[in-house]
């Protein structure tokens, strides 16, 4: 590849990441805290109950509540950021529109289903660890989500320069 080509595919990631989080950050507050009870506290509680029932863990509002804990649920807890980065990174790698909105589609599906399982594990973590709580959610968890985030995006990027291969 040349060097223009990388500056383009370079600028076409910085660009796509920018723009998602613009528009990311144009959603109300209100709008997204609905959003988080009707979706991420909701699947969050169910999972955690199906786990754990003694645990009564019950999504109100933004919050997952429990007897032994109160976990709020705002903007940054959606996963969004490492999301946008797997997304900015398929969209500028080289590949068919096609493999580009599987890329998308499974890496939306593997990052949210992470995200759901760190947010659970944050609850339990405050319920029942409470001093770990900063470690993990500050730097632990983001830091795997973003690893696993890199895999998939390197998983997918080998697959997509097989298919070109075979396609010459």
């Amino acid at each position: 590849m040349t060097r223009k080509v990388l500056y383009l595919q370079w600028l076409l990631f910085v660009g796509s990441y920018t723009l998602l989080n613009y528009a990311y950050f144009q959603i109300p507050d209100d709008m997204l805290s609905e959003a988080y009870n009707r979706g991420l506290g909701t699947l969050c509680a169910d999972l955690i109950n199906r786990l754990a029932p003694m645990e009564r863990v019950s999504a109100v509002q933004n919050h997952l509540v429990s007897p032994q804990a109160d976990l709020e649920i705002v903007r940054g807890c959606d996963g969004a950021g490492a999301l946008f980065l797997v997304i900015s990174a398929i969209l500028a790698f080289p590949s068919t529109i096609t493999r580009k909105w599987i890329g998308i589609g499974l890496g939306v599906l593997l990052m949210y289903g992470l995200n759901l399982i760190r947010i659970s594990g944050l609850y339990f973590v405050i319920a029942h660890h409470r001093d770990w709580f900063q470690l993990i959610h500050t730097y632990l968890a983001p830091t795997l989500i973003i690893l696993v985030g890199c895999l998939f995006f390197a998983g997918w990027a080998a697959g997509a320069w097989r298919s070109a291969d075979a396609a010459r």
